[in-house]
């Protein structure tokens, strides 16, 4: 069966998003013609707002799931492919119509809710996500999958968005080459703290030449924090309601340096140059959730590679010390120097 209409579930976090556009990519790939329906959650709708290899984007905490059934079958929906499934979803896919339901296959409401699908343990972290996303993709066409394979896409953000990070740029005095820092993953991965950001920053500052400026990415939400930093040392760009202006900001810039979090996979997608710092527990490693397709400009600072005793229940590295600070600062500096 050729699918006419896809519709394409990834409704958890914007780095998870950002590791399905390969996949939404390929799809459309394989399927030139088909309308292919994009169901997310609204607070990362923004990454996918003006992605030209989809029809129709539902932000399905915005609608009654009735009507997100009632909206797949005026589609007449042929082929459902959860790249990320609950039981929501699951009873969505299942009541849409759709012929062919396609999901990763591991927990019981998978094989109640999908006639198709793979076996995967993702847990077990042998793959990056994106990778296994692709593998559910793989599965509707193996040869014409392997004949055709692209993961290339970025994000796509707009005329307003450039023009909002030129007007930053402008008031900051930021005319040349800049660093983008974003010490701040909502506790969703170990992470540095922010004074030893602070203290990573402020060597960053002392190895460079050129008096290069170093920007910190921050929300809202993260203002509590920002009198830790130096600010004669860096400028704060502070992100309203619409992330595609980060993105445009990340886009302008020559070195991102953060840890596992949204933000990072959106400089991975703009293939900008990085400095990741992720932890080695295989569930958060960069093994599963590095910056896909963008191994090569990305340096991966992997803080208790050798510690044994690391207590993941705590969201902050333990055992930095000042002489680690240094040599991240000296490899960060070397790197960036690289070119």
């Amino acid at each position: 069966m050729i699918p006419n209409s896809i519709a394409i579930a990834r409704t958890d976090k914007i780095g998870d998003l950002i590791l399905s556009i390969p996949s939404i990519l390929m799809t459309r790939t394989l399927y030139p013609d088909a309308y292919i329906t994009l169901l997310v959650n609204s607070y990362n709708y923004q990454i996918v707002r003006y992605l030209d290899i989809v029809n129709e984007i539902i932000k399905i905490d915005e609608i009654d799931e009735k009507e997100v059934i009632k909206r797949l079958k005026v589609n007449k929906t042929d082929t459902f492919i959860a790249l990320y499934t609950d039981s929501t979803i699951g009873k969505i896919a299942k009541k849409s119509g759709a012929e062919k339901r396609i999901a990763p296959l591991s927990k019981l409401h998978s094989y109640l809710a999908y006639n198709y699908g793979v076996k995967q343990s993702r847990s077990a972290s042998i793959k990056n996500e994106a990778e296994y996303n692709l593998d559910l993709i793989m599965s509707l066409d193996k040869t014409e999958f392997n004949d055709r394979y692209t993961i290339d896409k970025k994000i796509i953000y707009s005329d307003s968005n450039r023009k909002n990070i030129d007007a930053f740029l402008t008031r900051t005095d930021i005319k040349n080459e800049f660093i983008i820092v974003s010490p701040f993953t909502g506790g969703s991965c170990k992470n540095l703290s922010i004074d030893q950001y602070t203290e990573l920053i402020n060597k960053i500052s002392a190895n460079l030449k050129n008096n290069i400026k170093i920007v910190i990415a921050a929300s809202q939400d993260n203002k509590p924090y920002l009198s830790h930093f130096d600010q004669r040392k860096i400028t704060i760009f502070i992100n309203d309601n619409d992330i595609l202006n980060l993105a445009a900001l990340i886009d302008r810039s020559s070195l991102f340096i953060g840890g596992s979090t949204g933000t990072t996979h959106i400089a991975g997608n703009l293939r900008k140059k990085c400095v990741a710092i992720y932890p080695a527990k295989p569930t958060q490693s960069k093994t599963r959730w590095g910056l896909f397709g963008n191994d090569k400009n990305t340096l991966y600072i992997v803080p208790d590679e050798i510690e044994k005793n690391e207590d993941y229940s705590n969201n902050l590295f333990q055992n930095i010390t000042e002489e680690n600070i240094n040599n991240y600062a000296k490899l960060i500096t070397d790197y960036y120097n690289e070119r």
